[in-house]
């Protein structure tokens, strides 16, 4: 019991250190909903390939809902290491496209993995592709035979903004407690929380709380 209480303050101060920077800082605030389904399938003896589609329902001053596709494939490149990269496209409701190359590296070791990411965006009518970093860690604790919650925190720098001159925001964090449970047939269900916070230069930081649902079949 004592060891499973330690465990569960690890979960804690990831998602506290994730939502630390907006403390005591007004912001505006909405909800979303995301709804994910992730189709994840081994290529090759070396190659894994995950596909995942999603639906994000935003309000219209976040940018309208928005539709997501994307793909990823990656190898083993080190014992708890792997590495890939892939394409996704991002629409909304008004018609505006993102296509996102993504380059990524994922550590493993137990209970605790880390991805560093890069995308480079490509936006319509953009002056430029936007280049945007991302790091995040996760810690998962079993529940259970077929239960387990994690925890995760990521943070996100934009390198060059799609604008010249733009006073968008560079920096997002980001911090989300989950909730899985394995099925069979390889099926599994998940229920999570994200927090997103974003600060601006130029007028009042935005907290997006985006309750999300996601089903995942893997072959």
């Amino acid at each position: 019991m004592k060891a499973l209480a330690m465990r569960l303050a690890g979960v804690i101060a990831c998602v506290g250190a994730a939502w630390q920077p907006c403390a005591g800082h007004a912001a505006e605030e909405d909800t979303q909903l995301w709804v994910y389904a992730i189709a994840q399938t081994d290529v090759s003896e070396d190659w894994r390939l995950t596909a995942d589609a999603s639906q994000r329902w935003r309000e219209n001053a976040r940018g309208g809902d928005q539709y997501t596709l994307r793909a990823t494939l990656d190898t083993e490149a080190a014992e708890g290491v792997r590495v890939g990269g892939g394409l996704g496209i991002f629409e909304t409701e008004f018609g505006e496209t993102e296509l996102r190359p993504h380059q990524q590296a994922e550590f493993n070791t137990g209970r605790w993995s880390a991805r560093t990411r890069i995308e480079q965006r490509f936006f319509d009518g953009a002056d430029r592709m936007e280049l945007r970093l991302r790091q995040r860690i996760r810690f998962t604790q079993p529940l259970g035979p077929r239960w387990q919650a994690s925890a995760d925190g990521e943070y996100f720098h934009l390198a060059q903004r799609r604008d010249r001159g733009s006073q968008a925001a560079r920096d997002q964090w980001r911090g989300r407690v989950m909730l899985a449970r394995d099925f069979d047939a390889g099926w599994s269900a998940s229920a999570a929380y994200l927090v997103i916070y974003n600060p601006h230069p130029v007028r009042r930081d935005s907290v997006n709380h985006v309750p999300q649902v996601i089903v995942t079949r893997s072959f």
